[in-house]
């Protein structure tokens, strides 16, 4: 069943807007459910990410704040991520809403805690967050940190070393086209398909209603994942999952009516 994900980019008390991972605020707590009834935008979502893309030091227990408010208005799983350096930090993630957790870097910085929140959680609990850079030759390098660090592996090299150390789900971001709403680099999964069974998430250039589409009917991909703020505010969501459904994809369904009980139930300051 194929998915559509949201992103929230979240910097110290900042919600973000990214190009090529450069990142440029747009709005703090007060601005974000200002424009966001999440109650209402999660009808058109399968799930949502929340990411501390923090470049100097993170506020952990802030960031939980702002994860415990979002998913008591979220009535869709949601998964949160940036800074997994420790144990503690994954349990309070989770405390705080958290379905799932984003790890990235620490796949390269500390395969044992990848390993063992793979063991304590459960593989389907940990998503793999694979940033890549594509150079005008075709090649693409891995990056880590905010893509400040390149890993000394092939993409299909770090692919194998994630599937063996506790990843239960892969994201694939572009650096190059984050940001930019020209289309989603798709043919980064075509050496990928054949080796991997894990579910597939691509992120990274979606601009338009077309671009999920088009993500969507790769048959590697099982999701779709955008982080464009100002594309997706209002009824965007709901409108581009009916466009969805007319092309005959695969996707949960759910009573518009009867979620809109819910919304009007739940909706309240959290």
């Amino acid at each position: 069943m194929r998915r559509v994900i949201f992103t929230l980019l979240y910097d110290r008390g900042n919600f973000m807007l990214s190009r090529n991972f450069r990142l440029q605020a747009v709005g703090g707590v007060d601005w974000l459910f200002t424009n966001y009834d999440f109650a209402y935008v999660s009808h058109g979502l399968d799930e949502l990410m929340v990411l501390d893309v923090s470049r100097g030091e993170r506020q952990t227990d802030r960031f939980c704040e702002i994860v415990k408010h979002i998913s008591g208005r979220c009535f869709i799983p949601m998964t949160v991520g940036g800074g997994v350096t420790s144990m503690e930090i994954a349990q309070k993630y989770l405390h705080n809403g958290a379905d799932k957790l984003l790890v990235n870097t620490a796949f390269q910085d500390d395969l044992a805690l990848c390993c063992a929140l793979a063991e304590r959680f459960g593989r389907q609990c940990i998503v793999a967050g694979i940033d890549f850079r594509s150079a005008a030759n075709g090649q693409r390098a891995v990056v880590v940190g905010s893509g400040a660090r390149e890993v000394k592996a092939s993409l299909t090299e770090w692919v194998e070393h994630l599937q063996g150390n506790g990843a239960g789900e892969l994201l694939f971001q572009s650096v190059n086209r984050d940001g930019t709403g020209m289309g989603l680099e798709l043919s980064v999964l075509d050496a990928i398909a054949p080796m991997t069974t894990l579910p597939c998430i691509i992120m990274g250039g979606v601009g338009k209603a077309s671009h999920v589409i088009e993500g969507l009917k790769h048959p590697a991909v099982d999701a779709v994942a955008t982080a464009n703020l100002f594309n997706f505010i209002g009824s965007t969501f709901l409108e581009m999952r009916r466009a969805l459904a007319k092309e005959g994809l695969n996707l949960a369904h759910w009573s518009e009516a009867d979620f809109e009980v819910l919304r009007n139930k739940f909706n309240k300051p959290v």
